[in-house]
């Protein structure tokens, strides 16, 4: 592993840099992630088989929901708004099932959308509203730094004849 700030060769297992001292537990740590070992390997593999298990298994199970719900939407129609009995309440009663079906397909969704963000590592940063950080820039006046070697030419003798020279 080569020293992320002089380039100096070091083994993985070094804590710091033999050349310039730096601390390598974050670089190695990092390192040793882009290089899975075996069963690290084995176990992302189960993972990725055990998600593609689930996806198909969830779409199965959504598909003969959607269809059980579409057969119940059906059958109220039939029943109840088709022939006249009670027109109102199967309306209702379908409204109400729809809704809920896409409530509950939201809700899914958003915990699907959840997830993977969770998995990614990705947490939306918090922005600024335009109006508090315009302020914030309006109100800092920066000063410049001072320089160690600004009055330090005051201190030189000036010469007044090439002559003085040795």
């Amino acid at each position: 592993m080569f020293c992320p700030g002089c380039a100096a060769q070091n083994s993985v297992e070094q804590k710091f840099c033999r050349s310039c001292g730096m601390n390598l537990e974050g670089a190695a740590a990092s390192l040793l992630e882009q290089f899975p070992d075996g069963e690290r390997t084995d176990l992302q593999r189960e993972e990725r088989n055990l998600e593609r298990f689930g996806n198909v298994a969830f779409t199965g199970f959504g598909i003969v929901l959607g269809l059980g719900v579409l057969g119940l939407l059906y059958w109220i129609f039939d029943r109840m708004v088709a022939s006249d009995a009670q027109v109102l309440p199967g309306i209702l009663l379908m409204a109400f099932i729809i809704f809920s079906a896409l409530t509950l397909s939201y809700v899914i969704r958003v915990e699907m959308l959840k997830e993977k963000r969770k998995k990614l590592g990705r947490i939306p940063n918090p922005t600024l509203p335009a109006a508090s950080t315009g302020k914030l820039l309006e109100e800092s006046k920066v000063e410049p730094v001072p320089s160690i070697i600004d009055h330090t030419t005051e201190l030189l003798v000036p010469r007044t004849k090439p002559s003085d020279e040795i």
